[in-house]
């Protein structure tokens, strides 16, 4: 049943009023998928609490953006090789570099971290009016995608680059400290994952003595075991001394 008026909350503005009145007539615009998320972002305003379809589709969407294998797409394109079956293994801009060089390898580290950076960056822009945790958990699926690509049966990089890019919007400061001890670390060591868990342990220490946002903060925390985890394999290895 169509209903004949609607009721305005006293906080939207004369312009939020107009825009919803396509309420009345759900059905005029509910065949776009535009139109949805724009009666979605207008609702969650209106009743003044999320609508978990809309969300849901925005954290679907990171995660499939997430999941975009560049590294694997970048080498069969590029040199009709697959990076999977050369070096470490491995999907990400390290292994890219040391197979194919590094103008492939900073390719894909570009790539990479604009996956995390470009989408929270729309977000924010299209989305402002809702929770600053939608932020923490679109960049999550970002990382988780990359991590678990559901193009490579769940397989997928270690989410560095593209971690980076979701903190460089999220907490540039903490990334800008992160990014450096990784490189006095690589260039001590001469090896990537040193510096990764060195910048993830630098951002430890960044976040006990910043006082930055709760959903940032809770985002760096989540993001860091994941980065860790799967790291799991370089850690045995540091530890055998191999």
């Amino acid at each position: 049943m169509v209903r004949s008026h609607v009721l305005y909350p006293a906080e939207l503005t004369a312009h939020d009023k107009e825009s919803l009145t396509f309420h009345k007539f759900p059905k005029l615009k509910s065949k776009t998928l535009g139109g949805f998320l724009f009666s979605a972002k207008f609702s969650s305003r209106l009743y003044n609490k999320p609508v978990n379809l809309f969300h849901f589709t925005i954290y679907l969407g990171c995660y499939l953006l997430g999941g975009f294998p560049t590294g694997v797409v970048l080498t069969k394109r590029k040199f009709g090789l697959d990076v999977r079956e050369m070096g470490s293994g491995n999907i990400g801009a390290t292994n890219v570099t040391r197979v194919f060089g590094w103008y492939a390898g900073l390719l894909v580290f570009l790539i990479d971290f604009l996956k995390g950076y470009v989408p929270l960056l729309l977000i924010q822009r299209f989305f402002s009016s809702e929770s600053p945790w939608l932020l923490t958990w679109s960049g999550l699926a970002l990382v988780c995608g990359h991590c678990f690509s559901p193009y490579l049966k769940f397989k997928g990089g270690k989410g560095v680059a593209t971690s980076l890019g979701c903190l460089a919007y999220l907490a540039p400061v903490g990334a800008l400290v992160g990014v450096i001890v990784y490189a006095i670390a690589l260039s001590v060591t001469r090896i990537s994952a040193v510096g990764s868990l060195g910048g993830v342990l630098a951002l430890w220490i960044y976040l006990a003595v910043a006082k930055i946002d709760m959903p940032s903060t809770v985002f760096v925390l989540l993001v860091s075991v994941i980065v860790v985890s799967r790291h799991h394999e370089n850690i045995r290895r540091l530890i055998k001394g191999a």
